[in-house]
């Protein structure tokens, strides 16, 4: 049993590596392909256990290799694992944590995405939550990524705000196309037109206002079953 557990621990370095942690090394395509199709086999219950140390290591690119690791072994499982990233003291790691939960994320990252837009100090790190956002494409989120519209405009390194990632956030939450045109193979181009910020905004506070509903009538309901 022991050494099946060292050999589990070895393979997760190995495995990391792929993702820029531990003993990092460049990978081909294929071999990262196949890092990740051996973990997804060998399933949260056995690897859970050794990644969850790592996430809370003392070596922050550990920390975000560990981060995608178990979001790709099972999503769902590990959203409560990966959360508290995103208060991590680490810039990069808050950052590889949001990146993560754009695309593996659901509704329960949606509040603690929300906390960092909001407040984290870093604009690269409150854009990507923003991103997150849009990505997860909770209605929820929209009072949050409007105030970010209309205060955060910070620059960060690359030159973005995180007004300018808000508005593509309510973008991908709409469906619209204001800010890029998207393709039914997921890929998209950018507007050739300025967007149109007014509509933008104008179709964020309706649908907003139209799940606020939805969702007290399910909150009454439910009160009403309990009854």
């Amino acid at each position: 049993m022991a050494t099946d557990q060292n050999d589990d621990t070895k393979r997760v370095d190995e495995w990391l590596a792929g993702f820029g942690g531990r003993v990092a090394r460049p990978q081909t395509p294929e071999e990262r392909k196949r890092a990740i199709a051996e973990m997804c086999a060998a399933g949260a219950d056995r690897l859970f256990p050794l990644l969850v140390p790592v996430l809370m290591g003392p070596d922050p690119e550990a920390r975000c290799a560990a981060c995608e690791a178990v979001l790709r072994i099972d999503a769902r499982g590990a959203i409560e694992l990966v959360l508290p990233l995103l208060n991590d003291p680490d810039r990069t790691v808050r950052w590889q944590a949001c990146g993560c939960l754009h695309d593996f994320g659901d509704e329960r990252a949606v509040v603690p995405l929300i906390r960092v837009l909001q407040g984290d100090p870093d604009p690269q790190v409150r854009n990507t939550a923003a991103y997150a956002l849009g990505g997860i494409g909770s209605p929820a989120a929209i009072p949050a990524l409007l105030a970010a519209l209309e205060s955060d405009h910070e620059l960060d390194e690359l030159g973005y705000s995180t007004s300018s990632s808000a508005k593509t956030a309510l973008d991908d939450i709409l469906g619209t196309n204001e800010t890029r045109i998207r393709f039914p193979d997921g890929l998209c181009k950018m507007q050739e037109r300025p967007p149109d910020l007014e509509r933008l905004k104008r179709l964020a506070r309706e649908t907003y206002e139209e799940w606020s509903k939805r969702q007290a009538e399910a909150d009454a309901a439910a009160d009403g079953g309990d009854r």
